[in-house]
């Protein structure tokens, strides 16, 4: 019986069993840690700096968009310029093959858009502000004008408004 007195006077004055009795007069011994975690958000934290680091090496740089403006604007001027009234009557007598040569010359418009091209680099991923275009050639004839937001992430690029300008006539 003395036994059985001891283990129950133990247990209620056992700190490690109620974290709020005293251990010793002014001290109160509180749960640690204090900001209780799952066991799993370290895991989870793990993984998410991970996916930040995976997507800022994998964030496309302005040689990437280069290419990738090259390839739209080539697109997009094959539809604009390669209509029957895309191109003075003069250029479509010389110009035999319209979509060839402008496929052709996809690095050079690759190269003027990266020129005319503002990048805000956020490091998991980058926004693209591009204006383009409005210059004149072979005289009164000009490239139609464009402006163009672009998401650049995880080696992708997505465009997320196009806007084409009309020239406006004095």
């Amino acid at each position: 019986m003395h036994r059985k007195h001891r283990a129950r006077r133990g247990n209620k004055g056992d700190s490690r069993q109620n974290p709020r009795v005293v251990a010793r007069p002014g001290l109160v011994r509180l749960p640690a840690p204090l900001l209780f975690l799952p066991r799993h958000t370290g895991l989870g934290l793990l993984a998410v700096c991970a996916g930040a680091i995976g997507l800022a090496f994998t964030n496309p740089g302005p040689e990437d968009y280069e290419e990738f403006a090259g390839e739209r604007l080539s697109a997009a001027l094959i539809e604009e310029l390669c209509e029957p009234d895309g191109l003075p009557m003069v250029l479509r007598l010389i110009i035999r093959d319209c979509p060839g040569v402008i496929r052709s010359q996809r690095s050079v418009l690759g190269r003027l858009a990266g020129s005319r091209t503002r990048r805000r680099n956020l490091g998991v991923f980058s926004v693209y502000r591009t204006d383009l275009g409005g210059q004149a050639l072979l005289g009164s004839w000009q490239l139609p004008h464009y402006q163009t937001l672009t998401l650049a992430a995880a080696g992708q690029f997505v465009l997320l408004r196009t806007d084409r300008l009309r020239r406006e006539d004095p």
